[in-house]
């Protein structure tokens, strides 16, 4: 019979424990969720907010005038060309040393 080291069975004990613990709580998720009484200063202040009349100007909305670098998708922009290169050749270099690396070992040993 094997015996293992003092440690290992401190170690197996300590996560059953905690694996016990981490799934026989309740969520907190689960628990009803208490009604926040509201404040007078934030009811006046949604009062206030209320009485406001937006702007025509706060509707519309801007178009630029001429398209930035910016504005492209990352693929074309030159950092997104860099890494869609570097991707493809990436998986050439996988599926390359796939094919070649399915020779038999030769050892002296085997």
């Amino acid at each position: 019979m094997r015996r293992s080291k003092p440690w290992v069975r401190a170690l197996v004990i300590a996560l059953a424990l905690l694996m016990g613990l981490t799934f026989s709580a309740p969520p907190t998720a689960a628990g009803e969720a208490k009604a926040v009484p509201a404040r007078p200063l934030a009811a006046a202040t949604a009062a206030k907010l209320a009485a406001l009349a937006p702007s025509a100007r706060a509707f519309t909305q801007e178009t630029p005038a001429s398209s930035s670098a910016e504005d492209r998708s990352f693929f074309r922009r030159p950092a997104g060309v860099a890494a869609l290169v570097l991707m493809a050749a990436g998986v050439g270099f996988a599926i390359y040393s796939i094919n070649h690396d399915r020779k038999p070992v030769k050892s002296p040993i085997r």
